[in-house]
């Protein structure tokens, strides 16, 4: 069969006909697509579109259609999927937001994937080849992550992306966020890959740089321990998620920077959240163990792109002042700033259900540039607008210059681009959204 796996666009519909931007992009892409490209039995041609970069040909042979969506893209997936089974083309939707909301992507597709690839991909090839192909495929997230094949990143364009070189170590985040979907839906608790065959992974990569897309490397210190141990001959750079906290363990962090850890984002998120609060109390103020944690970070040569969120029920119209002076302060090399959003099957998106608070329905505008609840302690428009002016006075141009002229005394040469690079990308996107005209 001829199988063709799209990841939709987020910034666009079928029906505008806008060509995507061709520019190169500082993202990375995620492991959904190229890991279900390698569970595909043998046999079958195979190719990957991201609908962000390329345009789709919806006339090129295709026996089989698989989108994986997100909350945001699940629209314009939802068109895409229409357009090929108006040609008779049968069409898989998996992802989050489908493992959220199957009942909805089953009115869009021949067949639902709710959860997991590993226990349901191959199984659903081999039903569609004897014509019995059922409408829904659900993982138990429980798939041992021993001898995972080698997700087939050369499916990609490789100009579209930073890297392509995206490898998980990881599967799942032991807190429980109330914001998060991917504990929500797929369960609490840590999986974790044997590091003989992670360590593997990372040798065949081409180039150097990849990116360690764990949900959080802070966790089980001993097994990514022995994981960074293993990869310092390799002479690889690399960045990725941690929590705070990895700044308590000093012999963490020397490991980190040995085996060629150069970035991290951190999600410090709210200064103001009633269990950080409870726990300044009792172990001193959040605020100075964050900047404590940036500095350390930054005393091993890794930059920190901190990350913060506006819309709890404990933020006011003060928190935008405060945090802005906390990013400035702590020395972050960069803020992924957004604003809190109620995912579908998240505790978060059924407390403000039950207090009638969610006032967008239309998932296409479920990023985090957008309000889609009423907030506790401020009007949509007063979130909206606080939002956007940290945003844009966080990336104006003397304090971008700043920020890498002072990681020169602590990065390595090659990380200084790659700095600049996001900070200009985040000050692109605020300077847009305001010409724009947008409002909540």
């Amino acid at each position: 069969m001829d199988i063709r796996l799209i990841y939709p666009s987020s910034r666009r519909r079928a029906s505008q006909g806008r060509r995507p931007r061709q520019a190169r992009s500082h993202r990375y892409p995620g492991l959904g697509l190229t890991t279900v490209a390698a569970l595909t039995p043998p046999g079958h041609e195979l190719t990957i579109v991201d609908d962000e970069r390329e345009e789709l040909d919806y006339n090129a042979r295709t026996d089989l259609v698989g989108i994986s969506v997100l909350t945001p893209n699940a629209g314009r997936g939802y068109e895409i999927a229409k357009a090929y089974r108006a040609r008779g083309v049968p069409v898989v939707i998996g992802g989050i937001h489908a493992t959220a909301c199957p009942e909805e992507a089953a009115a869009e597709a021949d067949a639902v994937v709710v959860g997991e690839a590993e226990d349901t991909w191959p199984r659903l090839i081999a039903d569609l080849e004897a014509g019995r192909l059922r409408k829904f495929y659900r993982s138990t997230n429980e798939a041992p992550l021993r001898g995972l094949p080698v997700p087939r990143r050369d499916l990609l364009r490789a100009r579209d992306y930073i890297t392509v070189n995206t490898v998980q170590a990881t599967r799942g985040c032991p807190f429980e966020c109330e914001f998060c979907s991917m504990t929500a839906l797929l369960g609490r608790g840590t999986r974790f890959r044997p590091v003989e065959e992670v360590v593997a992974e990372v040798a065949g990569l081409d180039g150097r740089i990849f990116v360690l897309n764990d949900d959080n490397v802070a966790q089980r210190n001993d097994c990514f321990k022995s994981l960074f141990e293993r990869l310092i001959p390799l002479r690889k750079t690399w960045v990725g998620n941690a929590s705070w906290n990895v700044s308590k363990d000093p012999e963490m962090m020397d490991l980190m920077a040995r085996s060629g850890c150069t970035g991290v984002f951190v999600g410090f998120e709210s200064l103001d959240l009633p269990a950080n609060v409870a726990k300044a109390a009792r172990s001193g103020s959040r605020a100075a163990l964050y900047r404590e944690a940036v500095r350390r970070l930054h005393g091993r040569g890794i930059s920190v792109i901190g990350g913060f969120m506006f819309g709890f029920d404990g933020d006011d119209a003060s928190v935008f002042d405060r945090t802005l002076a906390f990013a400035l302060d702590s020395r972050v090399d960069a803020a992924q700033i957004n604003i809190l959003v109620p995912y579908p099957g998240t505790p978060l998106r059924a407390r403000l259900e039950a207090e009638g608070r969610i006032v967008e329905r239309d998932w296409s505008r479920y990023l985090t540039n957008h309000v889609c609840f009423e907030p506790r302690r401020m009007s949509r428009e007063e979130l909206f607008e606080g939002y956007l002016r940290v945003r844009e006075r966080f990336s104006a141009w003397p304090r971008i210059a700043g920020r890498v002229a002072r990681a020169w005394a602590y990065t390595r040469t090659r990380v200084l681009a790659v700095n600049l690079a996001v900070n200009v990308a985040f000050r692109r996107g605020a300077l847009a959204l305001r010409r724009s005209g947008a409002r909540v």
